[in-house]
């Protein structure tokens, strides 16, 4: 229901929003200003990795949107060619990895982050260990573990390709329906039970894989059919969260815009804020809660932080206009 969604919802919004600056600024320079922004968003990232959580998307979303620009002038049947490579690209990593699990380019920067790991001392503990830790060294120790070994981890899920395919899904939708103003009466209640009902079924198969052989990914024929859920089960059932989003927007504009809006103003700073806060309440040098919560609680923790951000984010937008993170990203920009 959760897992791949709303990174993916995010991600598509992510490449919405580009078309929508890109034709605000269409002009010879808004590959150069384009790419000094994620260029910027990429030292926040590497800043957020390391120090933060190891479980950063700045890095590789900044990363991936530099070649934005060179899809935005694409006709529609170019995009959208683009798109199916994109999303299919991560299947034939996963084929090629299953066929060549033994080869040494798989495991080679996990080996190079365990001996950095050992140098410092910490070769008989675990990462676990490192983050329940009340130090904040250990905990950092493990970031940049993390850190090294991510790029390989990255490639081997197909990640980068996924979030180029949904970056572009995002230029596409964008195009072809906010420009021309059709949102509101393309999505049809026959469509977006169909996104939701097949996104459930594909992404019950996979819960079922996950379960069975306790992995998200696993590199045998039974993982290809796992990995294969997964990428268009995620897909189809966030298309169909953001259907549902689009039919409760125009059933109850002003509520949902309110609280919408106090979250888009300030993405960045809510993203920031909710590891911050995160970090805080699980690892070993704040509340310590990390692996002592059982699992239906978790939901209520997300929701929770959820509200007291909106709370924080109205108080703060009634007296500036933009949060803390893009009020420096404006000024350094």
């Amino acid at each position: 229901m959760v897992e791949g969604k709303f990174y993916t919802i995010f991600a598509i919004l992510f490449g919405a929003g580009f078309t929508l600056l890109f034709s605000k600024h269409n002009n010879g320079g808004f590959a150069a200003y384009w790419r000094k922004r994620m260029r910027f968003l990429l030292c926040i990232g590497l800043c957020h990795m390391m120090v933060i959580w190891h479980g950063d998307i700045l890095v590789l979303y900044s990363l991936v949107a530099l070649t934005l620009p060179w899809f935005i002038r694409l006709p529609d049947h170019r995009l959208l060619a683009a798109i199916l490579l994109l999303l299919t690209a991560p299947l034939v990593i996963h084929a090629l990895a299953t066929l060549t699990n033994d080869a040494v380019i798989w495991s080679y920067l996990k080996s190079q982050a365990t001996h950095f790991k050992a140098s410092f001392g910490y070769a008989g503990i675990t990462l676990l260990e490192m983050r329940t830790s009340n130090s904040p060294i250990d905990v950092f120790i493990a970031n940049l573990y993390s850190t090294i070994s991510r790029p390989m981890s990255y490639f081997i899920s197909g990640r980068p390709f996924q979030v180029l395919g949904q970056f572009v899904l995002g230029i596409y939708l964008a195009k072809k329906f906010v420009h021309c103003a059709s949102l509101k009466r393309s999505v049809s209640k026959q469509t977006t039970l169909m996104l939701i009902i097949s996104g459930l079924i594909l992404n019950l198969v996979y819960a079922t894989i996950k379960a069975k052989t306790g992995s998200p990914i696993s590199f045998n024929q039974i993982g290809l059919i796992q990995g294969f859920c997964y990428h268009l089960g995620a897909i189809l059932l966030a298309l169909g969260y953001m259907s549902v989003l689009v039919k409760l927007f125009n059933y109850n504009q002003g509520r949902i815009a309110g609280w919408l809006s106090v979250l888009g103003r300030m993405s960045l700073s809510m993203y920031l804020m909710q590891t911050m806060l995160c970090v805080m309440l699980f690892y070993g040098y704040g509340l310590a809660l990390m692996n002592t919560l059982p699992f239906y609680l978790i939901p209520i923790f997300g929701i929770g932080i959820l509200g007291i951000q909106v709370a924080f984010g109205k108080w703060w937008l009634h007296f500036c206009r933009q949060g803390p993170a893009e009020m420096i990203w404006r000024k350094v920009l």
